[in-house]
């Protein structure tokens, strides 16, 4: 795509799709869909880099396991911190 000043605009990455991952990013795909349902476009792009995206599903493991804080109210927390930071998800 051009603009109509000659300059290229750059497009959207789709992320890996799942025709295109790998053995590993599939099944780090079909556990992100069973827990949340469909696969963000974050983890999409994130699964480019394979050792981001194991790194990030880790983080994402600990941040949800039962700990101190209980469950909802790391929820109730996230949907703050989102509202606060203009976050359009």
């Amino acid at each position: 795509m051009s603009s109509a000043e000659g300059v290229e605009e750059m497009g959207r990455t789709t992320g890996v799709l799942d025709q295109q991952a790998g053995l590993r990013t599939r099944i780090i795909y079909w556990l992100v869909k069973r827990r949340r349902g469909r696969i963000h476009l974050a983890m999409r792009v994130r699964a480019f880099d394979p050792k981001l995206l194991g790194l990030a599903v880790r983080m994402d493991t600990h941040t949800a396991s039962e700990g101190l804080v209980p469950r909802r109210l790391k929820e109730l927390a996230q949907l703050k911190v989102a509202a606060m930071v203009g976050c359009p998800l």
